[in-house]
């Protein structure tokens, strides 16, 4: 295919679905190897920031000639997924014509279309065909599929199209769905089928050579940080006949039904996720800078204090995102991706006072003072962070004693 083929048209209509207040925002174009994007002038005249960093309302066109993201800039490179989604995305690229090297971010931003996470919508591309249906997804055969194709076994193109439209859109690298849940967890359907008493999730599967129990494990590590006061989304269970559980999410990109805006600290600040780029002083500058509030820069030091004493070293910029409210301001979005990992050779993707290992409470004290956060925040902070931690095991036991039954997702309480 060239690069004017039809179903990948030179231009995209970016739109910003905001708590049901669809905006046209601008036109993101590809002239070759270059990206360019154009405000709309009444979008400027909105006042709106989306990307106030490296996208910030003027008009004009703009060219990222950094190409951190091959052109892209942060703001749409949000839009796209990463990993497992990723691997979908290219694969029906491909079955398309498309070499993978002719496949570029302006392409899969086309695919994406409306249905990618946060608010912005892509209009122009090659449309996604939806057939999505109100029948119950049965999770244990889903997560069959995504087993065989991470492991690269045959697997018709329908099913990769269908497990595309699940979740393809969403970030990280395990396999996983985006679906509505009931209330009470008995019922689970596609994303945007389930209508009132429903609600927006995003259910994990496991990565190859993952334990049986890595869904019981970060279930309750979302447990212990809500107990360290770290903010979380409501967090479930949900069964599995072939492991203890299969984690869920509530989406904090939705919002009674409506789209909200989020973005990450890797898209504000063209910080490639890939590597190590911010490390917690940037972050907690950056929540302050942006947020304007002392609280939301404390839920970043609790934020760090939990993945400094819990392990978790995949601390990269994809994994902090930022929401803007009903009021254009901006705050935290409640916390993701906390279990333990190995991270960059045994070091934090995000350095503590310059450390990648062996953190102190000191080196955290030293981080959190960049924004003017006093030492007994910081104590309280670890404090409650290590009492939480404390109590792994005793929730492993009591939990995998009461694994739900078949047809019923374990609720938080």
């Amino acid at each position: 295919m060239t690069s004017g083929d039809a179903a990948f048209p030179e231009r995209l209509d970016v739109f910003c679905n905001l708590r049901g207040v669809r905006h046209f925002v601008g036109r993101l174009a590809q002239r070759g190897r270059s990206l360019l994007f154009e405000y709309d002038r009444i979008f400027l005249a909105s006042g709106i920031e989306l990307s106030p960093f490296k996208l910030p309302l003027r008009p004009g066109v703009f060219e990222d000639k950094d190409r951190t993201f091959g052109g892209l800039f942060g703001l749409f490179n949000d839009s796209l997924p990463d990993g497992w989604g990723l691997l979908l995305l290219d694969r029906v690229l491909r079955s398309k014509g498309m070499r993978l090297e002719d496949i570029s971010p302006f392409r899969r931003l086309a695919v994406v279309g409306d249905g990618g996470m946060g608010a912005l919508e892509y209009i122009g591309g090659d449309k996604r065909s939806d057939g999505a249906s109100r029948v119950p997804l049965l999770l244990d055969g889903l997560a069959e599929e995504a087993r065989k194709i991470l492991a690269e076994e045959d697997s018709p193109l329908e099913t990769v199209n269908e497990l595309l439209r699940l979740g393809g859109s969403s970030g990280g690298a395990r396999p996983k769905i985006l679906a509505d849940v009931s209330a009470d967890g008995s019922a689970i359907l596609p994303a945007g089928m389930g209508g009132p008493g429903f609600a927006p999730w995003l259910i994990k599967f496991h990565a190859r050579e993952e334990a049986r129990d890595q869904g019981l494990v970060e279930y309750i590590y979302s447990v212990m940080a809500r107990d360290a006061g770290v903010e979380m989304p409501e967090t479930r269970l949900f069964p599995s006949a072939t492991t203890d559980g299969f984690f869920g999410v509530a989406r904090f990109d939705r919002e009674n039904g409506q789209k909200v805006h989020a973005h990450t600290a890797c898209g504000l600040l063209h910080a490639e996720h890939r590597h190590a780029s911010l490390d917690y002083e940037n972050l907690i500058k950056l929540t302050k800078v942006l947020t304007g509030d002392v609280r939301e820069v404390e839920k970043m030091v609790r934020l760090m204090v939990f993945n400094a004493k819990g392990g978790n070293r995949d601390d990269h910029a994809r994994n902090f995102s930022f929401l803007l409210d009903a009021q254009n301001h901006w705050k935290m979005a409640p916390a993701y991706d906390l279990t333990p990992s190995a991270g960059f050779s045994g070091e934090h993707s995000a350095m503590v006072n310059g450390k990648g290992r062996d953190i102190t409470d000191a080196d955290l004290a030293a981080a959190a003072s960049v924004a003017d956060v006093s030492g007994a925040m910081v104590r309280e902070a670890v404090q409650r962070t290590e009492e939480a931690l404390s109590r792994f095991e005793q929730l492993k036991r009591e939990l995998g004693q009461a694994l739900p039954g078949a047809g019923r997702a374990y609720l938080l309480v």
